[in-house]
């Protein structure tokens, strides 16, 4: 069955992360400790509903000045999203797979699980991973829905507006692609770079 639409994963696939950095940066900008950021973000099930799309993003500064005990005036709310969003980095080699990708099979997506500040800061950067123009976009935050819910993948299939089995989705955790293929989808799990780029190749030849 011929591949006509590509899903690539955001984290770990087009840019990798690093959580700590955003907790250390979280903890610096408050004047807390490690794991007194760490909690607020992660430990309090915060960060989960804001990918959900359960909070909004002012929703979401208010509630981690809340616990930390910050008053607004003190914490910006732009300044707190990017303190918790600068933790990634470009894997600028995936460029080159998109575009061959693009050139095999017509068109591509992102079906990821993140939130507004995430998805705004990394589009925000001069990286040439980030200015990639995909034909979809399919965020947690925006479906209501992470993966691997069978809300999000519904979505994506009716994004792209092909047959589930003519998709081929990469994501780095294997719950997530093993619920792709229950749905008929062609999934495999990788890390962006060489092995994301191997496996496109031998999908679309």
């Amino acid at each position: 069955m011929r591949i006509e639409f590509v899903y690539f994963d955001l984290g770990n696939v087009l840019v990798s992360f690093d959580p700590e950095i955003a907790v250390g940066n979280l903890a610096d900008l408050a004047d807390v400790t490690i794991d007194e950021a760490r909690h607020a973000v992660y430990g309090s099930g915060l960060q989960d509903s804001y990918e959900r799309g359960e909070v909004d993003c002012q929703t979401y500064a208010r509630s981690v000045r809340k616990l930390l005990k910050q008053d607004e005036s003190l914490m910006e709310q732009q300044t707190l999203l990017d303190a918790i969003s600068n933790m990634f980095t470009p894997i600028n080699e995936m460029v080159a797979t998109v575009q061959y990708a693009r050139q095999k099979c017509g068109r591509v997506g992102v079906l990821s699980n993140t939130c507004p500040a995430h998805w705004n800061w990394v589009r925000r950067q001069p990286w040439p991973v980030a200015m990639i123009d995909f034909d979809v976009t399919v965020l947690s935050c925006e479906i209501y829905s992470m993966k691997p819910d069978w809300v999000i993948y519904e979505s994506a299939e009716r994004a792209a507006r092909t047959a589930p089995e003519k998709i081929l989705f990469l994501d780095d955790k294997q719950e997530n692609v093993d619920a792709a293929r229950k749905r008929g989808w062609n999934a495999e799990c990788c890390r962006g770079g060489a092995p994301a780029d191997q496996c496109i190749r031998e999908y679309l030849g």
